[in-house]
């Protein structure tokens, strides 16, 4: 093992990197599953070698399998890119400011690329039976490029900017990080302050998750009521889509865990024993540090996507619905939406961060209020006419220390209010007006697993194999109600979902890291199947008139794989 210690006092513990011979178990666990089949196409992954170079460290210094962050990496992200623990950088953080002492140029470079495949099973055709929806495959990436630069300002301002391009459906260039922190504020680390386009501080970061995909690995994060899971999950989001919209209503509660948001966020912390947080015990109840998040999310668009890259009256960009004069998502409307949102979460940690030591445990929540759907029958188009709100507790244990058996989980409860919701013309042309809201429940648990396998390379970081296990359930609790219309199924999108994954980190060093991934993904989501008709085909019918017929309200079942590299410099 070798010892990490920070200037001012704490230290932390990582893994020392033995000189590894290349091995046939290497070739047999990364091969292996990739012939599974398996799924995702990527997104972003937050890992920068920028700081690798700056300090001298490798990269596995910060990661136990890059882009997951170990409980250094955590401690030093926290701290707004510095490794002291005071709230301001040190003479070390601020050293390589100066231009003369820099041996690298601070601007990194990230790409991801997979080939996928999906197989849907289930989706009703317009005879009224089941079939197979299709098969879709093919290169994908969610960002397929970005270029990264980060790091401190002065020993209280730090700033982090991250343009990005490319991926599904189609190539774009937008912004997907870009702001500055104000640390120790009033001389207390309870006062930093994040202002711009950053996370949210969500329970685990989807840019930091091992899966790589065009939506998320954790159905709590991409789901969006009223619309298939299937559809949002994976190489799905491929197929040729009917042009009406998919689902049978629209739920105007578009804020999505897995994107950064435009905001102003509060941030505080306090080591509460710099001791407890390197016990390095499988089980400990020493407190490490405490942490609080709220960011607060002005004119959020409840009804479309938020951030810089979104323009206001078009598509749903700030300010707007998605929502146009015929009710069908995606159109263009003039409709001021006068929302705002507060996501708070607050964390305790014992015996470590909790990333890779020690445990975790947390609440978080959302509350948020804006403009009521006119089609919606809330009768009004003023601020407070949609309150939504979402409750959760999160959890991170560490049954083997030092990163080698982490389970991670987290629960949730969501209500959305009548105001947000409005029935699909196109699949329900005889429904009115919303009468009830909705509301559902969702749960995720992960375990990773790294074993000491031979490899190519004996560059630290290197040959580092991760095992990922993850399994995805959401319940709907009350499905909304509609004038005109008999009540839908309880189980309309249920969902349920497992993925397995092995990630392998080939070359990493503090100049560029390259990863090897495969996955393999199953899905079933409840009560789709009619919704869903004309997955395969752009031209299908809905034939709706087969609505509440035996099939129509079936099951679909999805096998999604992938594999694919991810690299930095």
């Amino acid at each position: 093992m070798l010892r990490r210690h920070f200037p001012d006092g704490v230290f932390l513990i990582t893994k020392g990197n033995d000189t590894m011979r290349k091995t046939l178990l290497m070739f047999l666990s990364f091969f292996a599953l990739a012939s599974v089949a398996i799924f995702f196409s990527p997104k972003t992954a937050s890992a920068y070698p920028g700081f690798a170079r700056k300090y001298n460290f490798p990269c596995s210094f910060c990661h136990i399998q890059w882009p997951r962050l170990a409980d250094t990496g955590h401690f030093f992200k926290d701290r707004g890119f510095m490794l002291s623990t005071t709230g301001k950088a040190n003479s070390l953080d601020m050293m390589f400011q100066d231009p003369k002492n820099q041996n690298y140029f601070p601007i990194g470079f990230h790409m991801a690329m997979a080939y996928y495949g999906s197989a849907v099973n289930g989706v009703e055709n317009t005879s009224g039976t089941k079939n197979n929806g299709g098969w879709a495959d093919g290169p994908g990436s969610n960002t397929i490029w970005d270029i990264e630069s980060g790091g401190l300002l002065n020993p209280w301002i730090s700033f982090w900017v991250q343009p990005g391009g490319g991926g599904s459906p189609g190539p774009t260039l937008g912004i997907v990080k870009l702001w500055v922190r104000f640390d120790d504020l009033f001389n207390s680390t309870w006062a930093n302050l994040y202002v711009g386009k950053s996370s949210l501080d969500v329970p685990v970061s989807n840019q930091r998750a091992l899966a790589i995909g065009t939506g998320a690995p954790f159905t709590m994060y991409d789901f969006q009521p009223g619309t298939p899971e299937v559809a949002n999950n994976g190489g799905t989001s491929s197929f040729a889509f009917p042009s009406g919209g998919l689902g049978l209503y629209f739920d105007g509660d578009a804020m999505e865990m897995l994107n950064d948001q435009t905001s102003i966020r509060y941030f505080g912390y306090h080591i509460n024993n710099g001791a407890s947080c390197a016990t390095q015990s499988a089980w400990s109840w020493d407190p490490c540090e405490t942490r609080v998040s709220i960011s607060f999310i002005p004119q959020q668009s409840l009804y479309g996507q938020t951030g810089f890259e979104a323009q206001p009256g078009v598509g749903g960009g700030p300010g707007t619905t998605a929502l146009g004069a015929t009710g069908s998502p995606g159109a263009t409307s003039g409709l001021q939406n006068n929302g705002f949102a507060y996501f708070a979460h607050i964390t305790q940690s014992f015996g470590g961060w909790g990333r890779t030591n020690g445990e975790r445990f947390g609440v978080f929540g959302m509350l948020g209020e804006g403009s009521a759907i006119p089609s919606s029958g809330a009768g009004a188009n003023s601020p407070g006419a949609a309150f939504y709100q979402r409750f959760g507790v999160d959890a991170m244990i560490n049954p083997i220390p030092n990163g080698d058996l982490n389970i991670d989980g987290a629960w949730e409860i969501v209500n959305d209010p009548t105001g947000m919701i409005t029935p699909n013309g196109a699949l329900l042309p005889n429904a009115g007006a919303a009468t009830s809201g909705l509301e559902y429940m969702t749960w995720w648990v992960t375990v990773n697993w790294q074993p000491t396998l031979g490899g190519f390379f004996s560059q630290s970081g290197t040959n580092s194999n991760l095992f990922e296990l993850i399994y995805n359930q959401l319940n709907m609790m009350q499905q909304p109600t509609f004038s005109g219309v008999a009540a839908l199924p309880g189980n309309y999108d249920n969902v349920l979902a497992f993925t397995l994954l092995d990630r392998y980190w080939l070359w990493g060093s503090d100049r560029a890291d390259i990863s090897l991934f495969a996955q393999y993904q199953y899905m079933i989501n409840y009560g789709v199947s009619g919704a869903l008709n004309g997955l395969a085909s752009s031209g299908g019918n809905f034939h709706v008139a087969n609505i509440g017929g035996s099939g129509y309200f079936g099951n679909v079942e999805a096998n999604n794989f992938s594999v694919g590299l991810d690299f930095a410099y």
